[in-house]
């Protein structure tokens, strides 16, 4: 498998920052603390950092504490001790914070306002830690320019974007990559777009919030997934699978825990309205509840459909130039149901349950017309296998 990545320029967005007043070569210094991607993600890191007292002729000992999302004990993340506040030290806490966090950079900007409160050693450890500000995403449209540059790599056929937008923004971003996808899907690079739910307070999902988005993104070429933070681990579950196999019931790979734990009424609403959910699955663990599209159509359906049409698009370039005789359209229509029936025989297209009619049908002709034009017309069909999503038991029990 491989990754495309069409980056969002830094200028686009801001970093989040803060400046704190420590002590560097026995002098007053004020060092800025900047997250080290940019993104409104940032203005919930918080940084503690103070110093204590060091043996007579020795350097004074820094402390840096990093805290994410939240100022608690449990949101720690970080904790860089035994750090030098000496220039050249090997443990010089600006150069460690540099080379090992990451959350944050440090950078010395200048000598400290002598009016101001210098952070002295001793100070409390456990004191408020300083908030990082001033962080701001990309607007949707940075996320559309992106996209246009994907439009080159006809190999893609999954797209997602990377972002921290609440509700309105993230949906249109969603919007244009679904547009994006169905624009691909029309000159034969079809591909899938994803998208999740947007974040909330202590992981517990909006169910109004998560409907909504999914109402207003219906297509056979999106997929929208809650809880948020999964979406990532979706992708991955499905890029691991045969293209025409189903994603639903199938466990999430490194993923340990759930943010929430949907009730069944919670899943019946959400599939009802197109969004795959991931919840916690008798016997398969974390695992998508059911692969569906946001138009509730199976994922794997799709895929498979985008198969068959990039085949046939493979195949006919192939013949592009070559003269428009009987012979040439008859071995191009052999290739085709050559292509069809390697994937009748995966499994990935069948026959009615009946019998009566195939997994697919191949014409190639050409009319007075088209002849005359240069066009060779193909009609394919085919009958992507499906999943099964229910299974009905009839138990009858007789009493005597």
């Amino acid at each position: 498998n491989q990754v495309v990545v069409a980056n969002v320029p830094d200028s686009q967005s801001e970093a989040a920052t803060t400046t704190a007043d420590v002590m560097i070569d026995a002098a007053a210094a004020e060092v800025q603390f900047k997250t080290r991607a940019n993104g409104a993600w940032g203005n919930q890191v918080f940084v503690r950092v103070y110093g204590r007292s060091a043996p007579a002729g020795g350097d004074e000992a820094v402390e840096v504490h990093v805290f994410y999302p939240t100022p608690k004990k449990e949101s720690l993340v970080e904790a860089f001790r035994n750090l030098s506040s000496r220039k050249g030290h090997a443990r010089y806490f600006v150069d460690v914070i540099n080379a090992e966090s990451g959350f944050i950079k440090a950078t010395v900007i200048g000598a400290s306002d002598p009016t101001s409160k210098v952070v002295p050693t001793n100070v409390d450890p456990n004191a408020s830690p300083l908030q990082l500000t001033g962080a701001s995403d990309p607007l949707p449209s940075a996320y559309a320019a992106a996209l246009g540059r994907l439009e080159s790599y006809p190999e893609i056929d999954m797209v997602a974007a990377s972002h921290q937008h609440h509700e309105a923004e993230a949906t249109a971003i969603y919007a244009d990559i679904l547009s994006h996808c169905d624009r691909m899907s029309r000159i034969a690079r079809n591909r899938v777009g994803f998208g999740e739910t947007t974040a909330t307070v202590d992981g517990v999902p909006d169910m109004q919030v998560t409907t909504r988005m999914a109402s207003r993104l219906p297509s056979d070429r999106f997929v929208f997934v809650a809880p948020q933070g999964y979406m990532g681990s979706v992708i991955g579950m499905i890029a691991g699978l045969r293209y025409f196999e189903s994603p639903t019931f199938k466990t999430l790979g490194g993923v340990s825990s759930l943010s929430f734990d949907f009730t069944d009424s919670n899943l019946i609403s959400l599939i009802t309205v197109g969004v795959c959910a991931v919840d916690e699955v008798a016997r398969k663990g974390i695992a998508c509840v059911k692969g569906i599209t946001s138009d509730t159509g199976q994922i794997n359906v799709t895929r498979v459909a985008d198969r068959a049409v990039r085949h046939v698009q493979n195949i006919a370039q192939d013949f592009i130039g070559l003269l428009n005789t009987e012979q040439q359209r008859l071995a191009l229509k052999q290739r085709i149901t050559e292509a069809f029936t390697r994937m009748e025989k995966e499994g990935a297209i069948v026959p009615s349950t009946d019998g009566k009619s195939p997994a697919f049908a191949v014409t190639v002709e050409s009319t007075p017309d088209d002849f005359a034009a240069g066009v060779v017309r193909i009609d394919t069909a085919v009958r992507p296998v499906r999943a099964i999503d229910y299974i009905y038991a009839t138990i009858k029990v007789q009493a005597f």
